[in-house]
């Protein structure tokens, strides 16, 4: 229960401990034989809760990814796991998938882009296959899953018999399951299941999700065995879990907004309790919602372990277990100077941040913050 002691004291001071005093913006419904839960935009409180990062996260390290002209990039997702940091590119400029170590040694580009043999425009999804020393990733568009060893290097394709969008792929025991959109028969999403010593198919089957957009699915993996699916478009908001060991796809979290049902809402869920959540304009912010004892409120987070610097209004940054954020020297130096000048800058953060300025240089690579998630 370590965990919940920091957020409680923090969270749940607004609402208070005992049923009758809970908000009343979070509910159970049933949707479909799944119990799921809603939170009710319209009866949140207007208040702001700061929550500290340290309760949602083990610690914090900030790498500085090595610079030379090759590991360049312009990042759109980050991905973590034990031994590397994998980059996928903003597909505006485009790129090749960047692969560094956890300590951010730039080690390869994975295949590179364009429309040869093992290459891509845009890469929908990876995973980094730290067992097998394996790189697997689903493009935008395509009919195949490319394969690729630790440098990067093609090695084969796992074909599929019709042509996807917008793929999200999980592995799980040397099966690998891939979430997609027909691209004939765009009114199905479906789910397939590829023996990795074979090469085959499996399983496949059509997916309780509704129709999706062009813009597919997002995903994260802050799970074991579990991972979130959430619809790509305005219309549908909802995470979906789905159960790899079960093969059970589900509902299970949901924001209602009646005035603006059409703005984007997306959700992440960091652990079995809590579900983070982004609101577009208007009212932009972030929303934590506890499962367990149904209570939700709009939060800022802060880096309390850099000198409590303000984290981006974004779910992105906490996937596959971890709290990931990519940011520019340039930006994070400028960040650490404007909260120098705030009147809440205690001593202790302020020798934080002027030590960790010292570390920073204008024109290098990225820096990450990497934090585990608590579970």
């Amino acid at each position: 229960m370590k965990f919940y002691i920091p957020f409680i004291v923090l969270f749940f001071g607004i609402y208070g401990c005992s049923g009758s005093k809970r908000s009343r913006a979070v509910s159970t419904i049933m949707l479909n034989d799944s119990e799921m839960t809603v939170t009710f935009l319209g009866k949140l409180k207007a208040d702001t809760v700061t929550v500290l990062i340290s309760s949602l996260i083990e610690g914090c390290e900030l790498v500085h990814l090595e610079y030379t002209e090759e590991a360049l990039f312009i990042p759109d997702i980050t991905h973590v796991t034990d031994n590397y940091i994998g980059i996928i590119q903003d597909e505006n400029y485009g790129g090749s998938y960047k692969l560094f170590s956890r300590s951010g040694k730039f080690l390869c580009s994975v295949g590179s882009v364009g429309q040869g043999p093992g290459e891509y425009l845009y890469p929908n999804d990876v995973i980094i296959d730290e067992k097998n020393e394996l790189i697997y990733l689903a493009p935008l568009f395509g009919d195949k899953i490319f394969v690729y060893n630790m440098s990067g290097r093609f090695l084969r394709n796992i074909e599929f018999p019709q042509p996807f969008i917008g793929p999200t792929i999980f592995l799980s025991d040397d099966i690998l399951t891939i979430v997609y959109i027909q691209r004939i028969q765009q009114d199905k999403s479906m789910v397939a299941q590829i023996n990795l010593h074979t090469g085959q198919i499996f399983n496949e089957f059509t997916t309780q999700i509704p129709q999706l957009d062009k813009r597919g699915f997002g995903s994260f993996r802050n799970m074991q065995d579990v991972a979130d699916i959430m619809h790509g478009s305005f219309d549908t908001d909802t995470i979906y879990h789905f159960d790899i060991s079960d093969n059970l796809i589900s509902p299970v979290f949901t924001i209602s907004d009646n005035a603006y049902e059409k703005r984007n809402k997306r959700h992440n869920q960091l652990n079995k309790d809590l579900v983070l959540s982004a609101i577009a304009e208007p009212n932009k912010g972030l929303i934590l919602t506890d499962l367990k004892n149904k209570s939700a409120s709009w939060v800022k987070v802060k880096n309390d372990f850099f000198g409590n610097l303000d984290t981006p209004l974004s779910i992105f940054i906490y996937r596959n277990g971890y709290f990931v954020h990519n940011i520019q020297p340039e930006q994070l130096m400028e960040d650490i100077k404007q909260r120098l000048t705030n009147s809440n800058c205690t001593e202790k953060d302020r020798q934080i941040l002027i030590k960790t300025l010292s570390t920073l240089k204008e024109g290098e690579n990225n820096v990450v913050f990497i934090g585990k998630l608590k579970k």
